[in-house]
């Protein structure tokens, strides 16, 4: 998991950290393309899904699947989605 987000990281021009809720919350305003999370809980995301999709992204798990209810979660500005989650998943999770 580690490696991928290295990797991930690696291909970005500039990388933050910021928890759970509000590095999404950026995604959703222009402010970050894209915002990943190796673990969170269902309260961590019940909102986060739908504010990034109204906002124009995209969010699901790192397997692509639009989902909120905890585990892997990924938002992006939607332009680079898929190639996120293909960073990511040349790594294996675990």
């Amino acid at each position: 998991m580690l490696d991928a987000f290295l990797e991930l990281s690696r291909r970005c021009w500039r990388s933050r950290g910021f928890g759970d809720f509000w590095m999404h919350m950026l995604v959703a305003e222009g402010s970050a393309e894209i915002a990943a999370d190796a673990e969170v809980s269902l309260w961590d995301l019940a909102a986060v899904s739908v504010i990034v999709e109204e906002a124009g992204g995209r969010f699901t798990d790192f397997e692509g699947r639009p989902r909120a209810d905890g585990g892997t979660a990924i938002s992006t500005n939607g332009v680079l989605h898929d190639e996120a989650l293909a960073a990511l998943a040349r790594t294996p999770l675990g």
